[in-house]
């Protein structure tokens, strides 16, 4: 009698530990996604062009959470630093995760982070508001050369990609820009639709979104959502710049949660609806799953490291 009942005490708890929060199938609650940059700027509208289908396909609702400051390294280290269950992942463009860890001593670095899936890649464009009096490349040198440090050019902060683009044009150019770093783009876009600044270089959706004069794109050829954009290069300049974005996690996340979350990222941007999101701003889908995703991230982790370096910024 004894032994029945401590067989069913036993019973008891196996049931109650295989029903507690501890032990739930993933997700039961709902999944932040981390944006490191302001709302309503490039990486933003990515995260909020998929949440709806994202959270359809994961079976939790995705939260966005804005986490704004110092190039993006904020909101990364606040994911780094989450408890690695899945229930927050990063949303985010290279710079915070390939740039910032090549500039400064952060509470992260590359093996902070297990990559999930690409969500979108393109090459970065040269934009203006449509009223720019600079309507070519060579526009803009012209002006550049004769008053030099005149033309501001807006970055998301210094060692963001979009300040090594900048930078990458002025050596190949020869010229000299005045750099007015802000938080993230909706901040350089807002500064340029009021006239504060001249020009921007970043996520091409940026320019559908908000009416934007393309002046060139960091290509090596014209891409097909901007068919009518040189390229820098037809300018006679060999700058080539590229960005994208991605889905991380911090490392240690159980591999059964990272391959849900990389099935409802492939099925989120299979959706029709996503699908369309992303033809209307000019940013073309280039989903990567989490192998290929990884061996891409690694080898733009050392790109974009040489383009610190060369570009003076490497850490001293």
């Amino acid at each position: 009698m004894r032994k029945l009942l401590a067989l069913a005490l036993v019973a008891g708890s196996t049931a109650t530990l295989a029903t507690s929060p501890a032990f739930a199938a993933y997700p039961d609650r709902p999944v932040t996604a981390i944006v490191p940059f302001p709302a309503g700027g490039a990486t933003d509208l990515v995260a909020r062009g998929m949440q709806e289908a994202f959270s359809r396909a994961l079976g939790q609702q995705m939260i966005v959470k804005n986490v704004n400051g110092a190039a993006g390294t904020i909101g990364a280290a606040e994911a780094a630093a989450a408890t690695p269950d899945g229930y927050t992942i990063l949303v985010t463009p290279s710079g915070p995760t390939a740039a910032q860890p090549h500039r400064m001593k952060l509470t992260y670095d590359i093996d902070s982070f297990d990559p999930i899936c690409k969500l979108v890649e393109q090459p970065l464009v040269l934009m203006a508001p449509k009223s720019t009096k600079y309507r070519t490349v060579a526009d803009l040198i012209a002006a550049a050369k004769a008053e030099p440090g005149k033309i501001t050019y807006g970055t998301s902060g210094p060692g963001s990609i979009t300040h090594l683009a900048k930078l990458a044009l002025e050596k190949a150019a020869d010229i000299k820009l005045k750099h007015v770093p802000f938080k993230g783009s909706a901040d350089a876009v807002q500064a340029m639709l009021s006239n504060t600044t001249d020009l921007y270089s970043d996520q091409a959706n940026l320019v559908p979104q908000f009416d934007l004069y393309p002046i060139a794109v960091y290509a090596e050829s014209r891409i097909d959502n901007f068919k009518d954009t040189p390229t820098v290069r037809e300018a006679g300049f060999d700058v080539v710049v590229t960005n994208y974005n991605g889905i991380f996690v911090p490392r240690g996340t159980p591999a059964d949660v990272k391959a849900k979350l990389g099935q409802a990222c492939k099925t989120a941007l299979d959706d029709p609806k996503v699908k369309e999101v992303f033809e209307r701003q000019k940013y073309p889908i280039a989903y990567q799953d989490a192998a290929a995703f990884k061996t891409f991230f690694e080898a733009d982790y050392k790109r974009v490291g040489e383009l610190v370096q060369a570009a003076g910024l490497g850490k001293k």
